[in-house]
């Protein structure tokens, strides 16, 4: 795609999130004024997302404004990326997933920003152990995967418009399109050929989350937790109902792990939600592994296109490992009380997860093709004769 049009598609994305997240509160307010006395105007939900949870509720403090903000901005460049980096014109629905996980990927930055802006943060940024308790435990976990999962379809009917009216003289001239523009079914050649390297690919690109979910994280999201004498509701710190002593690298980093992504059991859980945890931790590792083949097949460029593309793939299949944990362990292992439903606290938690380590699984592809091609990389032109000397003597 031309950069005009790109340009053209993701700044009308970012206007719209905008204008939603900083008028609609207002509107409401507005709205209710006129309303009888005593009515009003509960959440706003579009197929079951909330529209206003994400809103901007006041402009007097920076967390009030400030992660919508970044929101707004990262989902702006994100999606510029997406959106250049589409092989044809006419939409395609691993674009339309690619512009979803951008928009998520924002959502996810919006939400680890967001807890060191609290007002009760103090004046120094939080310790780590407060901001991750923030990051997990918020009244809306995943308000900013709704609004994004809300909005992702604006940018996309402006540009299925733009195709089906690509011959149109007014919306060549002003989007830049050439001739015949749409027509034309010939892609890129692709950045890796033989099934062999993509399977190389694949296989590098799963050790990152490999290895997370084999240092496995000391947080529970469920109560199927063996009896003691602390309340079964709080379950989500395994220190509170047993000792836990992780090693210190695993207790410094694996807070941001997402809570199914883990191969072993904690001392704390029964058998039912281990093996519920184990379910879902597989789901999230053949989802990514489907994702990185996509993504292997597909992939022209080796440059940060690529390294994206695999923070995508993280992220989106952490999001559907969250469809699997809030079915399962809604059966085998129900989770605490929570404000919102299960399976938005699931979604929360793998948006934060997929933000904070897809980089991982992005240089881990670059890295699987670095080596891939250096391996098949013909030899030096003097190679050969000196080979045959060798040979020779």
């Amino acid at each position: 795609m031309n950069r005009r049009l790109s340009m053209a598609l993701a700044a009308y994305g970012a206007w719209s999130q905008a204008i939603l997240l900083f008028l609609f509160d207002p509107m409401k307010r507005w709205v209710t004024g006129s309303l009888v006395t005593g009515a009003s105007i509960g959440d706003v939900r579009v197929l079951g997302l909330s529209l206003d949870g994400f809103a901007v509720r006041g402009l007097d403090h920076a967390e009030g404004w400030l992660p919508q903000l970044v929101f707004i901005v990262s989902s702006g460049f994100l999606t510029y990326g997406v959106f250049r980096g589409a092989p044809r014109l006419k939409p395609q629905l691993r674009t339309v997933l690619a512009l979803a996980t951008a928009v998520l990927l924002a959502a996810g930055v919006a939400t680890l920003v967001r807890p060191a802006l609290e007002p009760g943060a103090g004046p120094a940024v939080p310790t780590y152990d407060e901001w991750l308790g923030r990051a997990q435990l918020g009244a809306e976990p995943a308000a900013a995967a709704q609004f994004a999962l809300c909005t992702v379809w604006l940018p996309v009917v402006l540009w299925f418009l733009v195709w089906r009216w690509r011959h149109w003289p007014p919306v060549r001239a002003f989007f830049g399109l050439p001739e015949g523009a749409g027509a034309s079914d010939e892609l890129p050649v692709p950045l890796l050929a033989a099934a062999r390297e993509r399977r190389d690919l694949v296989y590098a690109a799963l050790v990152p989350l490999v290895l997370l979910a084999v240092a496995g994280g000391p947080f529970l999201r469920h109560t199927n937790v063996r009896p003691s004498s602390v309340p079964t509701s709080i379950t989500f710190d395994p220190d509170r109902l047993a000792p836990y002593s992780p090693p210190a690298l695993v207790d410094e980093w694996s807070g941001l792990l997402y809570p199914a992504l883990r191969l072993r059991p904690l001392d704390t859980e029964r058998a039912a939600g281990w093996i519920a945890t184990l379910a879902v931790c597989v789901v999230l590792l053949v989802a990514t592994a489907v994702a990185l083949h996509s993504v292997a097949r597909h992939a022209t460029v080796m440059r940060g296109r690529l390294f994206m593309q695999g923070w995508y793939a993280t992220l989106l299949a952490a999001v559907a490992a969250a469809v699997m944990d809030g079915w399962l362990l809604q059966w085998f292992a129900p989770r605490r009380a929570e404000p919102v439903s299960p399976l938005w606290v699931a979604v929360g938690d793998a948006v934060r997860f997929g933000t904070a380590w897809g980089w991982a699984t992005g240089l881990a592809c670059l890295g699987a093709v670095l080596l891939v091609k250096r391996r098949g990389a013909p030899a030096a032109p003097g190679a050969d004769v000196a080979e045959e000397q060798l040979n020779d003597a």
